[in-house]
């Protein structure tokens, strides 16, 4: 599995820890870590996400993290996904949760590719699970 990380020109020095950000997907991916294929976390601005959301999903506001899955062949592997998080967001998130922003940024990248494994948080009971599961992950590396 590849897993590339990205940050636009905006996001601070502090929040590039790509090999901890790397980590974390693989831990998340579970056993699909294991196939060929491609993982993109990109790290975006509050316009850049505002811009994906309403494009894409139909929601005309800022949101913390979203998800792209992609057309994927267990036989033969191929593209897997892509996870935008806003740290705009992340930063906002993290002040309410008494934590820092870096590990809401990594719990938000964690979070992300647990979507694209077929982890859902259409309710309150399945986020709350699937927020754990994340946390868990990244508190094994931050």
């Amino acid at each position: 599995m590849q897993i590339n990380v990205f940050y636009r020109p905006e996001i601070p020095k502090y929040y590039r820890k790509t090999s901890v950000y790397k980590n974390i997907v693989l831990k998340a991916l579970g056993k699909s870590a294991s196939l060929k294929g491609e993982v993109n976390i990109i790290f975006v601005g509050e316009k850049e996400i505002h811009q994906i959301n309403r494009s894409y999903i139909g929601h005309d506001y800022v949101t913390d993290v979203i998800s792209f899955n992609y057309p994927f062949d267990k036989k033969t592997g191929g593209p897997f996904g892509d996870v935008f998080v806003c740290t705009a967001q992340a930063k906002r998130q993290a002040a309410e949760q008494k934590h820092s922003a870096l590990f809401e940024n990594a719990v938000l990248a964690a979070h992300g590719s647990l979507h694209l494994v077929g982890w859902d948080d259409a309710t309150l009971e399945l986020r709350n699970k699937m927020n754990a599961r994340a946390e868990s992950i990244v508190s094994l590396f931050l």
